[in-house]
């Protein structure tokens, strides 16, 4: 008998251990986890009538809570009556076995599983402050990047067949090493006839996020599918997001954040954050364009409900149109994203000859920069063809000599070169200006180039800082420095305008001039100096723009 008794133990252990074992959730580092559960119990309102809480451990015991979001049949389909799937979602940092748990609000039971955590396709991670020098950004705060940033505006696009976009839009700007987009169809809320016109038809123009001030009720679950495809075929690329339009659609016809109650506020910011935080490319929430920055109901309100259900701590500001004045120092933002305006007169009429001008760019991103928070020219007049360019006149030398003037100020900028206001094309000589010579912006994407191959390989931007004072003898609207002293020295000299350069003490080998419209390279002898001394420059000619590099060589 107990041979037998034996005998059936060793078999049923022999079952169980034969059983083979569900193979283990794995996620690269800095990429989204994301977990589907199914809950059917009929809530009155399933946005609203139950709450997913999660908590997640990671490898080295740190616990991080978030939640969870209601998501209908999890392929864009159902409302708040129909549909039984709940999602969460998370960006690990550590590398190792996670551990998560997940309870409801009611009485539905919850449960707890793990993930591995690995190096296989890892991400960049979260766009932060350079913690050694906020001038700049890094990801994570510690891996220093230049934003080579341009302003995708196909407000509708999304709508469009997803790899046509793919390949006719996204792709050629990550071929040209853009790694960073601001973008109008996130969040959904208006212009959806602004599509690329010589592509194929948008399956719809229908793309409302939610009926104006009904957030909790109305929420689309089709239109945040089609939005999340996008962001996570860019997340996986490693190319930030900028939310432009934002949150407010008062200003382009849309549901606008006055309308909503505070209780649907709340709920619009949590659900938003629930879906999108956990994606390290949203660089970063936006409001919407142009407002004060101190407004309670309005744009401080919703950054202070950003700032306390984002767990993960992306980027957060609102656009100030005129930074002279600004809100920055509020710990509701963690970077500055400007526009140009006031800076010559605060008189409107006064002012506006002087919004294409490059020095407006570069005295504004000065004026925006508060310490520990990165400046982003958000809306620099003279570096968008789209809508500015009709309105000011902006020539492009005027966009070149822009993008200069805010890499001189210690700043990050975006850039358009899409044609008109009221069509988008996505190539030839009307749309986007990387598909061959055609479009007469080619020339200006070729320069934005030149200028991300020294701040990428010239010099170590991220060491250095504005330094206009080591100038003199010059116009302080036509020569601007950036600079690390005594190590390397960047001039910029619009239309080769003379000036003096104050130069520390050290031997500098490594220097030369640079044509920023051809790229043009010509070298200068080494400069020796015994003692901190003024050094006078002249340009090749007065033709071109020109950049001076002053640099010890490197190890020296």
């Amino acid at each position: 008998m107990r041979n037998r008794i034996l005998l059936f133990a060793l078999l049923i252990y022999s079952t169980f251990s034969c059983t083979p074992k569900k193979p283990e959730s794995r996620v690269g580092l800095y990429r989204t986890f994301e977990q589907s559960l199914e809950n059917t119990t009929p809530y009155s309102n399933k946005f609203t009538g139950v709450e997913l809480k999660c908590t997640f451990i990671a490898p080295s015991g740190k616990k991080t809570k978030f939640i969870g979001f209601f998501d209908g049949d999890g392929a864009g389909g159902g409302d708040k009556k129909n549909g039984s799937i709940w999602k969460f979602r998370f960006i690990p940092d550590e590398i190792g076995a996670w551990h998560y748990q997940w309870k409801w609000s009611d009485s539905t039971p919850g449960g707890e599983d793990r993930f591995i955590c690995d190096t296989t396709n890892a991400g960049k991670g979260i766009l932060r402050a350079y913690s050694k020098n906020p001038r700049w950004l890094a990801y994570n705060g510690t891996e220093p990047v230049w934003l080579k940033s341009y302003y995708e505006s196909g407000h509708g696009s999304i709508a469009q067949p997803f790899d046509w976009i793919t390949t006719n839009v996204y792709q050629p700007m990550i071929d040209r090493g853009y790694n960073h987009l601001m973008v109008n169809w996130l969040l959904s809320l208006c212009c959806f006839t602004q599509i690329y016109h010589d592509g194929p038809a948008p399956a719809t123009q229908d793309l409302t996020l939610y009926e104006d001030g009904k957030a909790s009720e109305t929420m689309r679950l089709n239109v945040w599918q089609l939005m999340e495809q996008h962001v996570s075929w860019l997340n996986d690329r490693n190319v930030g997001l900028h939310l432009f339009l934002g949150f407010d659609g008062s200003k382009n016809d849309g549901p606008e954040w006055s309308n909503l109650s505070e209780e649907e506020k709340d709920f619009l910011v949590r659900y938003t954050v629930a879906r999108l935080a956990p994606y390290a490319n949203i660089a970063g929430w936006g409001f919407v364009w142009e407002v004060p920055g101190d407004r309670e109901y309005s744009e401080l309100g919703w950054a202070r409900l950003i700032q306390k259900y984002d767990v993960f701590d992306h980027l957060r500001t609102y656009e100030d149109e005129h930074p002279v004045e600004n809100e920055y120092n509020r710990p509701e933002y963690n970077f500055a994203a400007i526009e140009n305006h006031s800076i010559f007169s605060d008189d409107r009429d006064a002012d506006r000859p002087y919004w294409k001008d490059a020095w407006t760019h570069h005295q504004a991103c000065l004026a925006g920069y508060v310490p520990g928070k990165p400046v982003y020219m958000i809306e620099g007049n003279a570096l968008w063809r789209r809508f500015w360019q009709q309105r000011t006149k902006a020539t492009r030398d005027d966009l070149r000599q822009s993008a200069w003037a805010c890499v001189t100020a210690g700043a990050s900028f975006n850039w358009c070169g899409h044609a008109g206001e009221d069509s988008l094309v996505a190539f030839g000589p009307e749309g986007l200006p990387f598909f061959g010579d055609d479009n007469p912006y080619a020339a200006s994407a070729r320069q934005i180039d030149l200028l991300s191959e020294v701040m990428n390989r010239e010099v170590q931007f991220y060491t250095m800082n504005p330094a206009d004072s080591l100038l003199a003898d010059c116009d302080e609207k036509h020569v601007w420095c950036l600079a690390e002293p005594a190590q390397q020295y960047l001039v910029f000299s619009t239309t080769g305008d003379s000036f003096k350069l104050r130069l520390n003490q050290g031997n500098y080998t490594d220097n030369t001039w640079m044509n920023t419209i051809t790229g043009e390279k010509q070298n200068i002898a080494p400069i020796t100096l015994k003692k901190d001394k003024l050094v006078s420059f002249s340009p090749p000619d007065q033709q071109s723009d020109w950049l001076l590099l002053v640099r010890r060589k490197q190890n020296e």
